[in-house]
């Protein structure tokens, strides 16, 4: 690299720089021609030009205190010092000590909700500081109602107001923020975070646990988790952007798209010791005092947010190609649970429905499997008498039309095969990937108890279900027809101890789905195998009473 630069820069050798000319003569205007010699203003500075604004009376409490919205959904509580928020608790939501869900994190220096940006270090450390006038130090509303908390500030050159209106049912407020300097609008950002809500202990161990990301709408979901988004992420047009966990979220909607927003990293201490963890920081841009934002915060509940405008939904993540077998499953256990009582029961009422749906595929693969495995001792006798044939070879051919024959025996279609090996699995799939989703992500479950396990949307702090599962897996290999061979299935059966390591952390619920799921498929394949051996049985009988009448 140094031979090149030496040679790049001797064979082009770079223009040598003009020398600097002196000071540009200021053009005289035409009373300094005539004769003049008045001295010449001086250039006008920014300050001389700005519109002199006398300081404005000064607004401010004398004391900090604490300001609280109540609903029948959230309680929401504010420091009148810099108007931030301090908690936001929901109401229908329980911790693990039994208290309302807390969704801020609130930490000795760092950020809080409702902080304001405007790029400038002075004036952000004014409006976090300042002692606020709130309109209210109580504010309790119903259902029906709606009701705004306004703080106000100004001192000297600084005038500051936020305003936050509530709807008394529901999770959405509407934030307007006004900052003038010396008479003049300030653009800002407003800010929710570090996070949304205090992950437990216990929701942490489950498997697949992420602490809360940022995500936004812009032309799709885009999901950002807190280790990855570094030194952050600025969209410049979003519908929505902010926070979310596995079960809350707090976003924000901007007055328009093209306000942008941005995300930003940020480490708090959890409760477990004091140690860090990353968290997220959501912006959102308000250019005028008269603009509003709004805010969500509250659950990931899929028929919550879809009665809300802008697409909010799109954060529950029930998948796009099975999204629709995902809200329908949803609704079928919603449905059993108004019958049963118990999340829990319903998972089980509604595997054993599904199991039941599936029977005859899941018939016709076993049958299917057993006259595959009757097959396979010959099949291998034709491959391994054509083995040493190439695939070119003419003489394939000749294979290929003796195991056509075999499979016509058995009464099977060797060009259907693969299609119809595939199908039982190819119908089943998808309905295994939708009962995964919507025991994974829905809130539902959260809290939910079900004989020993505390919490469906835990892990199973007994391992009992995850011990379940991995049995009933071992059982269903060992009574499943195969056609491999011994070695193979040695090999097979390693499969539900791996099995068994990956489910060991899921959430509670889904194991159960999975034990009850295997242990159907144990009855229907015994069934199943029974009706094939007591049929063999019986053509075997026809056959041996024909010869005997025959002799």
């Amino acid at each position: 690299m140094f031979l090149v630069f030496a040679v790049y820069y001797t064979v082009f050798q770079p223009q040598p720089r003009p020398k600097e000319m002196g000071p540009r003569a200021t053009p005289t205007t035409a009373a300094e021609e005539a004769g003049g010699s008045q001295p010449r203003p001086a250039p006008a500075t920014a300050q001389a030009l700005a519109t002199v604004v006398a300081p404005v009376a000064r607004i401010a409490a004398d004391v900090e205190y604490r300001v609280e919205v109540e609903t029948p959904d959230v309680t929401v509580a504010f420091k009148n010092r810099g108007a931030r928020v301090v908690s936001w608790k929901l109401a229908h939501y329980r911790d693990a000590q039994g208290q309302p869900e807390e969704m801020v994190q609130t930490t000795a220096e760092g950020p809080l909700p409702l902080d304001i940006e405007t790029g400038e270090a002075d004036l952000d450390a004014r409006l976090k500081d300042a002692l606020f006038r709130a309109s209210t130090e109580h504010l309790t509303l119903t259902a029906a109602e709606e009701g705004s908390v306004v703080f106000e500030y100004a001192d000297g050159d600084l005038v500051a107001r936020k305003e936050i209106r509530i709807h008394g049912k529901g999770y959405l407020a509407e934030i307007a923020v006004s900052v003038q300097r010396g008479g003049r609008e300030v653009a800002k950002k407003v800010l929710w975070g570090p996070g949304v809500g205090h992950p437990s202990a216990a929701e942490r161990k489950v498997q697949g646990f992420a602490d809360p990301g940022g995500v936004a709408l812009t032309n799709a979901v885009v999901r950002v988790p807190a280790i990855k988004i570094g030194n952050g992420v600025t969209y410049n047009e979003v519908r929505w952007i902010g926070v979310e966990g596995r079960h809350f979220a707090a976003l924000w909607v901007p007055p328009a798209p093209t306000a942008g927003g941005e995300l930003r990293h940020a480490d708090v201490p959890t409760d477990l010791g004091g140690q860090k963890h990353p968290a997220t920081v959501a912006l959102v841009g308000l250019r005028e005092g008269s603009e509003r934002a709004q805010l969500y915060v509250g659950p990931k509940d899929y028929y919550t947010m879809k009665k809300l405008d802008q697409e909010l939904v799109q954060v529950v993540p029930i998948g796009d190609w099975i999204g629709f077998i995902v809200v329908f499953m949803m609704n079928v256990l919603r449905w059993l649970y108004g019958f049963t009582g118990n999340y829990g029961w319903a998972i089980v009422v509604l595997t054993v429905m599904i199991s039941l749906i599936m029977a005859p595929v899941r018939h016709y693969g076993i049958v299917n499997g057993r006259k595959m495995a009757k097959m396979s001792p010959e099949l291998k006798v034709i491959q391994e008498r054509y083995r040493k044939l190439g695939p070119l070879d003419p003489k394939r051919q000749d294979m290929h039309q003796e195991m056509s024959a075999v499979y016509a025996r058995h009464d099977m279609s060797m060009s259907g095969q693969m299609l119809v090996g595939c199908l039982p699995l190819l119908i089943t799939m998808p309905f295994l990937f939708a009962v995964y989703r919507v025991l994974n992500v829905s809130i539902d479950l959260r809290g939910s108890q079900f004989l020993w396990i505390p919490d469906l949307s835990q892990a199973d702090p007994y391992f009992i279900t995850p011990l379940m599962m991995g049995v009933s897996m071992f059982v269903m290999q060992k009574m499943t027809p195969t056609t491999m061979d011994p070695a193979q299935q040695r090999m097979m059966m390693i499969m539900p101890i791996m099995f068994l390591a990956f489910v060991w952390a899921v959430p509670g619920g889904l194991n159960l789905y999975w034990a009850v799921s295997n242990t159907c498929s144990i009855i229907q394949q015994g069934i199943t195998l029974r009706m094939l051996r007591s049929r063999e049985n019986g053509e075997k009988g026809d056959s041996g009473g024909k010869g005997q009448k025959r002799r």
